[in-house]
């Protein structure tokens, strides 16, 4: 495991070798505005991106490696004052894409922490796979040398943009 101050990654290569599009296999940034609509669909809130990254990695075995690194949303949740949320951690799975048009991404384990100051006090929700409910996402998805695009069968399980790093 390796710490830095603001988030963590673990990989394991617990995950089965997969068959994965060539064109996915590198770093990828997710869309910022994207990222808070999945936070929103999940929250059942409003969310803005304020600020942070998250980057996942897609190797040649299919084994998918994805670091939130202080992602920062304005939340508006029913009944709640308005609040920053700040998010770190790890997801790893596998993704499957093989034919170019279909895909399945599957986050078995994952570390994220929710900071937040709420009522001022300072709150820090862990959220890990035993909750449920953010690991899976299906659907269809384009790939070109800069880009990715996912439209997931189920909205808020996965960002629709994806800007290529490496």
């Amino acid at each position: 495991m390796t710490k830095t101050p603001f988030a963590f990654v673990l990989t394991l290569t617990a995950t089965p070798a997969l068959a994965i599009d060539p064109s996915l296999v590198r770093k990828w940034q997710a869309d910022g505005a994207d990222m808070a609509s999945v936070l929103a669909k999940q929250m059942n809130a409003q969310a803005t991106y304020l600020s942070g990254q998250t980057i996942m990695d897609i190797d040649e075995f299919g084994n998918l490696t994805l670091l939130s690194d202080n992602m920062t949303y304005a939340i508006q949740a029913p009944e709640m004052p308005a609040m920053e949320v700040s998010v770190n951690g790890f997801s790893e799975g596998a993704m499957n894409a093989n034919d170019g048009h279909n895909y399945r991404a599957v986050a078995a384990q994952y570390s994220l922490v929710g900071s937040a100051e709420v009522f001022g006090q300072r709150m820090d929700i862990p959220i890990t796979q035993a909750d449920g409910g953010w690991g899976t996402s299906t659907g269809i998805y384009g790939c070109t040398d800069t880009g990715i695009a996912f439209e997931a069968n189920e909205l808020g399980t996965i960002p629709r943009s994806w800007t290529r790093l490496e």
